[in-house]
C-alpha cells in the first residue's frame, strides 16, 4: 500500500470508522506484528500462505464479532502468553494509577478503615470512596477480594 503501512491504515480506519472490521493479511508470522495489528484495532490476522478455506473461516468469524488468528501466528502468541509472568500485566496496570490512588490502595490492603485512610491522607471519606471506585475501575476489578489478589500479584503486602 503506497504511503501507508497496514498498521497505520488499520489505525486510521478504526479511528474514523470504529464499526469497520479489519482483517490483516500479512507475510509476517511473529508475535510483534500480530500484537501491533491487534492493538491497532484489527479484528483478525492471517498469514499470506493461508488457503481460501482459512480466509473464509476468518471472514465468517469476524463477521460474527469474534477475533480470528491463523494457527501459524497463534502459536507464538500462545507461547508468549504462557511464558509471560502473571504479574507483568498486573504491574503495568498498577503503574497507571495516580500516586494518591496508590496511597489509598496501600492503606486498603493494610485493612485500614475508610475513616482511617481519610485521616491518614488528610482527605474526606467521600474522597476515599471515589479513589476506591477509581481503583476498581482502572484495575478492572469488582470486589475487595479481587483487589487483595491483585495486590499479591504486584508484590504488595498487607503488613
Amino acid at each position: 500500500m503506497p504511503g501507508y503501512s497496514g498498521l497505520e491504515a488499520t489505525r486510521q480506519i478504526k479511528e474514523y470508522y470504529s464499526d469497520i472490521k479489519v482483517l490483516i493479511l500479512s507475510v509476517h508470522a511473529d508475535n510483534t506484528y500480530v500484537n501491533q495489528s491487534l492493538k491497532a484495532g484489527a479484528s483478525g490476522y492471517i498469514h499470506k500462505d493461508a488457503v481460501y478455506d482459512e480466509l473464509s473461516l476468518a471472514l465468517d468469524a469476524i463477521k460474527k464479532g469474534m477475533p480470528y488468528l491463523s494457527p501459524i501466528v497463534l502459536q507464538p502468541v500462545i507461547r508468549s502468553y504462557i511464558n509471560a509472568s502473571p504479574s507483568s500485566g498486573a504491574m503495568a496496570m498498577y503503574e497507571k494509577l495516580t500516586e494518591r490512588e496508590k496511597d489509598v490502595f496501600g492503606l486498603m490492603i493494610k485493612n485500614r478503615s475508610r475513616n482511617a485512610i481519610a485521616e491518614t491522607l488528610y482527605i474526606s471519606p467521600k474522597t476515599v470512596d471515589r479513589h476506591r471506585s477509581n481503583l476498581l475501575k482502572k484495575l478492572n476489578l469488582s470486589t475487595e477480594s479481587e483487589l487483595m489478589e491483585f495486590a499479591r500479584l504486584v508484590g504488595l503486602t498487607g503488613s
